[in-house]
């Protein structure tokens, strides 16, 4: 949030352009000539209020002005607008309505002015009366797509999916540069888990096609279709979905691993775990120690493959390693893997404290995966930390 010398050295910028409004309308003589100077008086003094930290004064000022100038009017927005960013929505709404209302503006002005209300009305929460707003302006030349992009981020939302398909692909019809990859596609996944949870399992089949169709190598669809299949008890569809999963998006491994694992106790043998395993560990040391969280956080899974994983995460750590080494000269197997229990459980602990995912575009952290960013609004960005186990020491 802009501090409030900001907001300080942002007024000085909006009085430096009004001056050079005021000067540049100063040889500027006419019948109307009187009204003119009140109106710049008007104007100056509100900046005056805004410099002096009155800022209801100065919304006072800015709304009883009868200047409907481009640079009144540009400048009125920008000040709502940052009073917004302030989160001070009542002041911006105030600015942002009186422009709307304001008889004699241009209708490029008014849409402008509109626009602004609107995203004054999302940020506070007030959905309908946004996008009572955003609709007016679908039609507009300079903002209909914005406007559209804000109808959709409500629909996204108030979890209207149905409507938010239909205004993605309006959208990506006028500027599909404007979506970000798979965002349809995710907007089937939402409408197949929503069936899905529901029960109804054919609903749930056909949306997940969809999601196919608007982007076939998106993981969230293929993770849907293989717990389609672990319901319908199709253990194996579902274990070789699961795999080709992990192979596909390593990242996925700490939610995918105990699916898998659980797939495979009903079908075992259907997919080689090692090689799976493997191939997420081949990724390097963030990926082994990405893997070494998905193990210990399935307290169960007590097969070869999550002690030769640690243990292979431990050696490459300079303090672990030396945590693992055998008591005594004769120190054996079953002595070494009590020491590699009590490192799981050690290491459990830790991984239940922090948190597994994390937004590759704004930092945002969370201890569950959620495929659109709470924080920046993007898809795809959230995935399995690494960080949650020690970096290796030299």
């Amino acid at each position: 949030m802009p501090t409030e010398s900001t907001f300080f050295v942002a007024g000085l910028l909006f009085l430096a352009a009004a001056l050079g409004y005021v000067f540049a309308r100063l040889g500027e003589v006419d019948e109307e000539g009187d009204s003119r100077e009140a109106a710049r008086a008007n104007f100056l003094r509100g900046f005056r209020y805004l410099l002096n930290e009155e800022p209801d004064r100065a919304v006072e000022a800015f709304t009883t002005s009868v200047d409907v100038s481009d640079e009144v009017v540009d400048t009125q927005i920008a000040l709502g607008a940052l009073f917004r960013r302030r989160g001070e929505l009542e002041r911006a709404i105030r600015l942002h309505q009186n422009l709307v209302d304001r008889p004699g503006i241009a209708a490029e002005q008014r849409d402008q002015a509109t626009f602004a209300l609107a995203e004054d009305f999302l940020s506070a929460g007030l959905f309908d009366r946004a996008e009572d707003l955003f609709l007016r302006l679908r039609e507009s030349g300079r903002h209909g797509t914005p406007a559209l992009e804000r109808l959709l981020r409500i629909a996204e939302v108030t979890q209207e999916w149905d409507r938010a398909i239909e205004l993605c692909t309006h959208i990506g019809r006028l500027d599909s540069t404007r979506l970000r990859p798979g965002q349809l596609g995710h907007y089937h996944c939402e409408l197949a888990e929503r069936a899905r949870r529901a029960g109804d399992a054919r609903a749930a089949g056909a949306a997940v096609e969809r999601a196919f169709g608007a982007d076939p190598g998106l993981p969230r669809a293929a993770l849907v279709r293989a717990d389609l299949a672990a319901d319908a008890g199709d253990a194996r569809g579902a274990a070789l979905g699961y795999a080709a999963l992990i192979a596909e998006e390593p990242a996925l491994v700490g939610d995918v691993l105990p699916r898998l694992l659980a797939a495979l106790k009903a079908a075992p043998g259907t997919v080689d775990l090692r090689a799976v395993l493997d191939g997420v560990a081949a990724g390097g040391p963030e990926s082994l120690r990405r893997l070494v969280s998905a193990i210990v956080s399935v307290p169960d899974f007590t097969a070869d493959e999550a002690w030769v994983y640690l243990e292979r995460f431990a050696a490459g750590d300079a303090v672990l390693g030396a945590l693992l080494e055998p008591g005594g000269e004769s120190g054996d197997l079953q002595a070494r893997r009590a020491d590699l229990q009590r490192l799981r459980r050690s290491l459990g602990v830790l991984v239940k404290t922090m948190p597994r995912y994390q937004c590759g575009n704004c930092g945002y952290q969370s201890a569950s995966l959620q495929w659109q960013c709470p924080g920046c609004r993007r898809w795809d960005s959230i995935r399995g930390t690494a960080r949650l186990l020690p970096a290796h020491t030299p």
